[in-house]
């Protein structure tokens, strides 16, 4: 990798430019003109941190961890609006847990690092905690959307630094079990199908935290499902039955597949999509920007989209796999799996096979904090690019 490198750079900002076209179309010139100036202050603080000595990452990744955690926590006290998410500063409003992401993924890029070995079940614990401090004052803001973005990230940061997969996957089972819980007979299919994969591992601890750990996951589903606020509710509903409420809970994500099949192969032409124009599709400018893609470019327009994603990630995973220092190498998958996951959910709740959790799609959805998290992290990986041999 050529030291002045500037390529995932030029690729973020393409995805960005494509992003600002359709906040053009979808939320009109006011819109278009702040994420604009969002824009150039993001890619200009972005190249200020590439200047940065890998070095410094390491040294402040507690520092910035604390104080991103605490930032969250101040907004859910002095927060002016509900949800207590942004703070207002003059013209534009700051949203904490967008940086909180970068924070924690530095913090525990360190703690990995460290390491000489990670494969037991209680190599999980300091990660969890780490991860927990702030997916939990973000689960209370409310925005379940983002404080579910954690344990991905940490998931795939502990892989990268050694945990086999097969014990990532038994640790988080009870996750699944959750799920499946909402109908007994996926349950009891879950927990045989399972649990014979866990016995055929021999390894008693396993068994034992399988039989235990996963029939109280689907015992307390029921006090989560009500722990959840209402409309929280109504989204996952709405995905399990999306004809169940079509004028009601459903509408977003019927509305948004409409969207996305009537843009054909070619799509309707730039600003000319009538889902959109006609406001038949909420939060088009923000959580759904993606469906106006399809239906003013089309097919085409998405695959060109979702390959400059990936051609983005590949850059990030190759930069990745090339640095030998261990807490670096972990820094860059942290911020990849970050990106990766955002825009996979976003995609994926538009085209209606995961529910909706209301998360922005990386470069291109409108919100200034979003977007300036987004550079920051395309930023501390240029200066780990400069830095690295």
């Amino acid at each position: 990798m050529n030291r002045k490198d500037y390529s995932i750079l030029i690729i973020s900002t393409i995805i960005s430019l494509l992003g600002l076209a359709m906040i053009f179309s979808t939320g009109g010139l006011s819109y278009f003109t702040r994420q604009a100036l969002w824009l150039g202050v993001a890619v200009l603080i972005c190249l200020m941190i590439s200047r940065f000595s890998s070095r410094f990452w390491q040294t402040f990744a507690l520092p910035i961890y604390i104080f991103t955690c605490i930032l969250t926590l101040i907004v859910l006290v002095y927060a002016s609006s509900y949800p207590r998410r942004w703070f207002n500063i003059g013209f534009f409003s700051l949203q904490p847990s967008e940086f909180a992401k970068i924070g924690t993924i530095l913090f525990l890029a360190t703690y990995l690092s460290e390491r000489k070995k990670i494969d037991k079940f209680t190599d999980f614990f300091i990660p969890i905690i780490i991860i927990a401090i702030p997916s939990f004052l973000i689960f209370v803001e409310p925005d379940l959307g983002a404080a579910q973005i954690f344990f991905p990230i940490m998931c795939i940061m502990l892989f990268w630094a050694g945990m086999p997969f097969e014990k990532i996957l038994i640790f988080f089972s009870p996750i699944i079990s959750a799920i499946t819980s909402f109908s007994i007979y996926t349950w009891l299919g879950f927990m045989i199908i399972f649990g014979i994969f866990v016995y055929s591992r021999k390894k008693l601890t396993e068994i034992l935290y399988h039989l235990i750990a996963n029939p109280i996951a689907g015992l307390i589903t029921p006090i989560i499902w009500h722990s959840l606020k209402s409309y929280q509710q109504k989204r996952i509903i709405a995905f399990l039955s999306p004809w169940i409420d079509p004028q009601g809970i459903s509408w977003q994500s019927i509305q948004s597949k409409i969207a996305i099949g009537s843009g054909r192969l070619f799509g309707k032409g730039f600003l000319s999509g009538t889902q959109k124009k006609l406001e038949f599709l909420p939060e088009r400018h923000t959580d759904f920007i993606f469906s106006c893609i399809g239906e003013e470019f089309g097919l085409i327009g998405i695959l060109i989209t979702v390959l400059l994603y990936i051609f983005l990630f590949y850059k990030l995973l190759r930069i990745a796999r090339e640095t030998k220092n261990k807490f670096l190498s972990l820094v860059v998958i942290g911020i990849m799996s970050w990106l990766w996951y955002q825009a996979f959910i976003n995609m994926g709740m538009t085209l209606g096979i995961l529910p909706i959790t209301g998360v922005p799609l990386p470069f291109i959805s409108y919100g200034g904090s979003a977007l300036l998290s987004c550079f920051i992290g395309i930023g501390i990986v240029l200066s780990i690019i400069h830095n690295k041999y």
